[in-house]
């Protein structure tokens, strides 16, 4: 797992982990510029976001919230969008994004893929106890589950209203959706459907043969070689990429 950044409080001169918007030992401010791109805070005098890169200018629009934080029940501040609005903690800087701004997000974090990022070092989602949380919203307890698949980032879902982000995973899933994260997800999930259905079909082949007491009829062997064929030519397509 990556070392977090430290930096140090302009009021006292503690050390703080860089992105915690409040120090730990006299409370004072650390982070007060919100990023109009991905809502990451930032130090008053940065000119781009720590998150995304992108330069620094107006902020996202502060709305009305009520919400408290699942993790330390500290006032939620929110900031809407077109698409919803962004939610984060006062205290711990948590962030609790809606379905359809995440998804903007998301968007268009992949069509940056033009500017190429390597992908990032996957953490250990053991690493950190399992602790369920309660929707801000509606006040269920979230699903817990491994962003992408790979990522390695723990994400807490309300299926109705939106995702819990612990401080600094936001930017980080960002970051691994620009690096192809999802892309690698999607094209990995076909190749499961295709191999789920490529099994069935066989398995249904094998029982009509048992039950008939004969060999497979013509149309059901052209899929099977049809399905070889596929089996090869993925192999091979996966190949060319290791070798690239």
């Amino acid at each position: 797992m990556s070392e977090a950044v430290v930096r140090h409080c302009p009021v006292c001169g503690a050390p703080v982990q860089a992105g915690t918007p409040r120090c730990d030992y006299c409370d004072a401010p650390l982070e007060s510029v919100h990023c109009a791109a991905c809502f990451t805070l930032n130090p008053a005098d940065a000119n781009h976001c720590a998150g995304c890169g992108e330069k620094l200018g107006l902020e996202p629009l502060e709305v009305p919230s009520e919400q408290k934080c699942p993790g330390c029940d500290a006032p939620l501040r929110a900031f809407g969008a077109s698409s919803g609005r962004l939610s984060e903690c006062t205290r711990c800087g948590g962030q609790f994004v809606e379905h359809a701004l995440l998804q903007e997000l998301l968007e268009r974090r992949e069509l940056y893929r033009v500017v190429t990022r390597a992908p990032l070092p996957r953490e250990n989602p053991l690493d950190k106890p399992v602790v369920y949380l309660a929707c801000p919203s509606c006040a269920k307890l979230m699903n817990r589950n491994n962003f992408g698949g790979t990522s390695g980032i723990v994400v807490d879902t309300c299926p109705h209203h939106g995702v819990w982000f612990d401080p600094g995973e936001l930017p980080r899933i960002l970051a691994f959706v620009q690096a192809g994260g999802l892309e690698r997800a999607r094209t990995r999930s076909a190749q499961e459907r295709k191999e789920r259905e490529r099994t069935e079909r066989i398995t249904l082949t094998e029982l009509r043969a048992s039950e008939h007491g004969s060999a497979p009829d013509p149309f059901s062997a052209a899929e099977l070689g049809r399905d070889l064929f596929e089996l090869l030519a993925e192999l091979g397509e996966s190949l060319r990429r290791r070798l690239h």
